[in-house]
């Protein structure tokens, strides 16, 4: 993965972590995170265009050498446009409304002689993406770019946003619902062989979590699963700034952007010893 999509900062609300929808192929969610990590959500709007490049997409779809032609990114673009997503009780000050379907993108332009395609999202999604306070989830495309499958995606997302604490349960029933696994892989034993032993695999192998997974029966069935997870060692070793540190730390005055070169230069000097 190339510098430019490895520092892609995805930012989802946790009703989106948990909407409703059938597996993307891979090329598609690889596509659309980096739809995602290419906007401030401090910025979106629905004049917001996400421009793509047939060599990014190309990096993203780790073609090995491959080419990959412009006609490839329009129909990868297009069949995302394509795709739907449902957001469950959407809405808390009107409990009547249980669902809100959406597309994920409303338009895109094409830019055929430039090797480029511009992307816009669809109005309903937009307060799931932009001016996010709380209840979010945010995490790096280089964390899952490595994955193969469009579910370790989805899990690692579901683990993600209980990264302070470290486990979370899930009902077998509830993730084949957000999954939209009603009626693929009835049998246990299928659901785990298809789906979640090669999902752990890729969280273990690729991302920056550990994960270990048990289950609960009720009686002979299993009723959930219990995810036990962490930061890998590497990963704890990193002093990473988050928001509410920069927030804090800036200057009266200061620019974003200048509050977190300082800082940065800061935290680099302090782990050299070198603080003068």
């Amino acid at each position: 993965m190339n510098q430019e999509n490895s520092k892609l900062k995805i930012h989802k609300h946790n009703d989106l972590v948990k909407a409703r929808y059938g597996a993307l192929t891979l090329p598609e969610q690889l596509l659309l995170l980096s739809v995602i990590g290419k906007v401030d959500p401090r910025e979106l709007t629905p004049e917001t265009g996400v421009e793509l490049t047939v060599s990014a997409f190309k990096d993203l779809t780790d073609a090995n050498g491959e080419s990959i032609s412009y006609d490839e990114l329009k129909k990868a673009v297009k069949r995302l446009y394509n795709r739907s997503v449902m957001i469950l009780n959407p809405d808390p000050e009107d409990p009547s409304l249980t669902e809100t379907e959406t597309r994920w993108v409303s338009s895109i332009n094409y830019y055929k002689n430039e090797g480029r395609v511009r992307v816009f999202f669809a109005p309903k999604i937009l307060p799931y993406l932009s001016n996010l306070q709380s209840n979010y989830t945010a995490y790096f495309l280089k964390h899952v770019a490595k994955f193969r499958s469009s579910y370790s995606i989805r899990l690692y997302e579901m683990l993600i946003q209980w990264k302070s604490v470290g486990s979370t349960e899930i009902e077998v029933d509830e993730l084949r619902q957000l999954w939209v696994l009603e009626n693929k892989y009835p049998a246990m034993c299928d659901l785990k062989k298809r789906v979640i032993e090669p999902a752990l695999r890729d969280i273990n192998e690729y991302s920056n979590l550990w994960v270990k997974v048990g289950q609960r029966k009720r009686g002979r069935r299993v009723h959930s699963l219990q995810f036990r997870f962490g930061l890998k060692q590497q990963e704890k070793k990193k002093k990473q700034l988050t928001r509410e540190y920069i927030e804090k730390h800036a200057k009266p005055g200061e620019s974003w952007e200048d509050a977190v070169s300082r800082l940065k230069t800061f935290a680099y000097k302090s782990r050299s010893g070198n603080t003068s």
